[in-house]
């Protein structure tokens, strides 16, 4: 097991800046989970630590030893990537078996326990029926279930996991979150996981790092990036659907959310005075969650504005109800037993305690 540190590392390719002034901290035996859009970073953050690229400024430190020009096979940690990268002449089985037929394995794991390691991998990935097949005769997600398997088969001090499952169906991508998150907790290996799939990063991360643009935006528990976003960034970006945000006119008990049609939200006196306090001057914005937001008929005296039902996305259980206020989109997420007709007109209440409140100019949360 091992911690793992980057200390100020940025990379850039030309006039690209990949990583910017990057510091974070993966604890010894922790499940760290990097998050972000296509292009954040998490791939060369992967690299990095990885010794397959070295940062232009900056350290990375595996268990307080500095590692930064040291050479990927000696640094003990094992990687798995988005692309296969298989050995085409290989069987499964080989493919499967060759992180262990390195000389100093060979030395410390006899045949078959090699053999032994490779079949309960297999069985862990299913893919044991697949043993005797060449990379051209698998799928994609067959590939990448081989690619993941030739990873795990190792015991490394750390794992490096760049999206591993993107190109698994819904239903084995969730079995295998699982999976991955109890073979971590058992073998107790320092994993760090890049994904763009905010729900990965929520279920299995004991800590998440938000990067935006190779700059990490916030590291918290999955309970700290939710319910305490440090920015409007992160806050639109955890959560499905994203956060309304809405330019407000702030009055002191209630709020003019400036719109086609503006209407007025009740602001909660707790709130007025953390605003007294922190606000200063700056234009606000109030942020607020799908969830928190009720459908009720227009013109119920609750509504705190009207709108139009301009989309219904059914999801099972719960339907994300897209509403419009002219130009001005609202998303709703409701139980789908109580579906609005289409193109009708409704009201909407906002739970007022759960108003998220950012600085329009910095976009930090105040309070």
């Amino acid at each position: 097991m091992a911690k793992l540190v980057l200390r100020n590392v940025t990379k850039t390719f030309g006039k690209t800046v990949a990583l910017k002034d990057v510091n974070l901290t993966v604890k010894d035996g922790e499940f760290f989970v990097l998050l972000g859009a296509s292009g954040a970073g998490k791939s060369t953050t992967i690299n990095v630590i990885a010794g397959l690229e070295i940062p232009d400024q900056g350290q990375v430190f595996i268990d307080e030893g500095d590692v930064t020009h040291a050479f990927p096979q000696d640094r003990n940690i094992a990687a798995a990537f988005e692309s296969y990268a298989l050995y085409p002449h290989f069987t499964v089985f080989q493919n499967l078996m060759f992180p262990l037929e390195a000389p100093r394995r060979k030395r410390t794991y006899t045949k078959e326990s090699r053999v032994e390691r490779v079949k309960e991998v297999a069985e862990l990935l299913g893919i044991s029926e697949l043993m005797d097949r060449y990379p051209r005769e698998l799928s994609g997600g067959q590939k990448q279930r081989v690619a993941l398997g030739r990873t795990l088969v190792r015991r490394p001090k750390a794992y490096l996991l760049d999206e591993p499952i993107a190109h698994l169906d819904a239903k084995l991508r969730h079995r295998m979150r699982s999976e991955l998150k109890k073979i971590q907790q058992t073998l107790g290996i320092t994993t760090l996981y890049a994904t763009p799939d905010q729900l990965e990063a929520l279920s299995m991360g004991d800590t998440v790092a938000v990067l935006n643009q190779g700059v990490v935006e916030q590291i918290g528990t999955p309970d700290d990036i939710y319910y305490r976003p440090v920015n409007q960034y992160v806050a639109s970006f955890v959560g499905d659907p994203p956060m309304n945000i809405f330019n407000v006119d702030y009055q002191g008990k209630e709020a003019v959310v400036e719109c086609d049609t503006p209407y007025r939200v009740p602001i909660l006196p707790a709130d007025q005075s953390m605003l007294a306090e922190k606000m200063g001057s700056c234009q606000l914005r109030i942020g607020v969650r799908p969830k928190d937001i009720r459908i009720v008929p227009a013109g119920d005296p609750q509504a705190h504005t009207n709108a139009e039902v301009h989309l219904i996305d059914t999801l099972g259980q719960t339907s994300i109800v897209v509403t419009k206020i002219k130009n001005t989109e609202i998303r709703v997420k409701i139980d789908s037993d109580f579906l609005p007709k289409l193109h009708s007109t409704v009201g909407l209440v906002f739970d007022n305690e759960r108003f998220y409140y950012f600085d329009a100019g910095t976009q930090l949360r105040i309070g």
